[in-house]
């Protein structure tokens, strides 16, 4: 093939990538609208009735209302990650958001809870870090799970040919990366709370990622590299639910970026963040681990396949032909090499 024609390829195929990529990346935060958000509702009957109505005008679908007996129990069900917060209609009216777990949603609640009559205090179940009051530090924390864990991978594919220095080298490189990450965040104070339980996401999602990196490098080579980046970056970054929650994207995106390393990390760093008040694992954070178990099973399965080396024949022997040693032919061996 010409060097023309290859020229004239990548072109076309930057044409082509690059409005999808725009249009993977700025698609959900200019057009991301809430389906079914979760809230909760404490008050009379009618009173209930009446606001999920309002709702549903304001609206359409775009919330989930479920009705509870108290302002503790609405309370507690956002601290425990059920509901992203809600509405005190009666007896003392107030309106409960939880920063932490989506700054967007928590706006969005204190607008209609200003709107209501007999408007109450705003009170802020799971507030935001004091030097990241918009949650806009915390959602760049992903980006380096993403970088390092494709690193890690990368390095542990290369460096590490045997399946056995692979699978010791990735919990450890994950364990200490996933800790100076958490210390510089927290030094900077985009993160809060207990460091072991954010060491633990952090680390879970950097080896979930690194795993599947040197899982797939191992069974199809160095393209296995620009699988895995295509796969989360272009398409998991998106969708992960960082700067806006699952429910504001549209369809089943939401689901398909909660089932992907990058936002199965988001929910689980959030939940050790701003809801974990004593544990390891943070509220709401169960599905996001099982998720990230399961990546880390897939590449570690991965790195179990045995790639055929490309080009097995890599060596040149030679033959004496017809028993005359004056009439010798070069010609090519295969040579095995050892894996594992």
């Amino acid at each position: 093939m010409s060097t023309t024609k290859k020229l004239t390829g990548v072109v076309v195929g930057l044409a082509i990538a690059i409005p999808l990529v725009l249009l993977m990346f700025i698609g959900p935060a200019s057009r991301g609208t809430p389906h079914d958000v979760p809230i909760g509702v404490v008050g009379p009957a009618g009173a209930v009735e009446q606001v999920d109505s309002v709702l549903e005008q304001k609206q359409p679908g775009g919330f989930d209302v479920h009705a509870y007996a108290s302002a503790d129990e609405l309370r507690r069900a956002a601290r425990d990650r059920v509901v992203y917060g809600g509405f005190v209609l009666a007896p003392q009216p107030q309106t409960v958001i939880a920063t932490g777990g989506s700054p967007a949603v928590a706006t969005m609640l204190t607008q209609i809870g200003a709107a209501l009559p007999n408007a109450g205090p705003v009170i802020d179940v799971a507030p935001p870090a004091a030097d990241d009051p918009r949650g806009s530090g915390f959602g760049s924390v992903v980006l380096p799970v993403f970088m390092t864990g494709m690193a890690l991978g990368l390095v542990a594919a290369t460096v590490g040919r045997r399946r056995r220095v692979m699978a010791v080298m990735l919990p450890i490189g994950a364990a200490v990366v996933g800790a100076t990450a958490v210390g510089a965040a927290m030094w900077i104070g985009v993160l809060t709370g207990g460091f072991w339980a954010q060491w633990l996401a952090m680390s879970t999602g950097i080896l979930a990622i690194g795993s599947l990196v040197a899982g797939v490098v191992s069974v199809i080579g160095p393209a296995g590299m620009g699988l895995v980046a295509l796969l989360l970056m272009i398409v998991g970054m998106p969708l992960a639910g960082i700067a806006s929650p699952p429910e504001f994207l549209p369809g089943i995106w939401g689901t398909v970026g909660q089932s992907l390393p990058l936002g199965a990390t988001g929910t689980a760093l959030r939940s050790a963040t701003f809801f974990n008040p004593s544990g390891l694992v943070g509220a709401g954070a169960a599905t996001a681990y099982i998720v990230l178990i399961a990546w880390i099973v897939v590449g570690y399965g991965s790195m179990q396949v045995r790639r055929r080396p490309q080009g097995d024949v890599v060596a040149e022997v030679i033959e004496v032909v017809g028993g005359d040693p004056a009439q010798t032919t070069l010609v090519e061996r295969p040579v095995a090499i050892p894996v594992g």
